[in-house]
């Protein structure tokens, strides 16, 4: 049996080896930098949904991955950054920022995903399941039940993709405005 340090090592690689599914595009004017972000965040969220496993990992080994297929995802979105006008001090911190919300979604959808596996059903059985409870117990909280009763007929990938790009866009949002700063 391996030992500790080889076990890391051993999870690394293979973390790594997913990050190789990534397919970073090529550097885009100062006018396409944002397509071209959420397009591989879209990306990444995907393989964390393809491969659950891997959120846990992502979330205990850190953001800092130093594989060369991790590398490659990195120093191929930093000239995004560098594209859209953000200073070299801040090029950095924008990609971590980006890269802290797309695992952090995807470490949560696929842990939420993972328990819906366990029970047996599908996405949409297991939220109308649970859904009498919740609308039991939002009873006392109208604005809560309201929210949820708008989006109760929407099919829950749907939810879940929308919420993720609703996220997305506020990040990038957010980095948008240092340009204008």
């Amino acid at each position: 049996m391996a030992n500790k340090d080889e076990l890391i090592e051993l999870i690394e690689l293979v973390v790594d080896d997913v990050y190789g599914e990534l397919d970073v595009p090529s550097v885009a004017g100062r006018d396409q930098w944002r397509a071209t972000v959420v397009r591989t965040a879209a990306d990444l969220r995907a393989m964390v949904l393809r491969h659950p496993w891997i959120a846990p990992e992502l979330s205990q080994v850190g953001l800092v991955h130093i594989g060369p297929n991790a590398l490659r995802t990195a120093s191929g979105l930093l000239p995004r950054f560098e594209a859209a006008g953000f200073p070299p001090d801040e090029t950095e911190r924008a990609l971590g920022t980006l890269m802290a919300y797309v695992v952090g979604i995807a470490t949560s959808e696929a842990a939420y995903l993972s328990l819906i596996a366990r029970s047996g059903r599908t996405e949409q059985e297991w939220v109308a399941e649970v859904r009498p409870a919740f609308d039991e117990a939002a009873r006392t909280h109208p604005p809560l039940r309201e929210a949820s009763s708008a989006r109760q007929d929407a099919h829950p990938r749907q939810i879940r993709d929308a919420d993720f790009a609703y996220g997305l866009e506020r990040v990038l949002d957010g980095l948008a405005a240092r340009l204008g700063a």
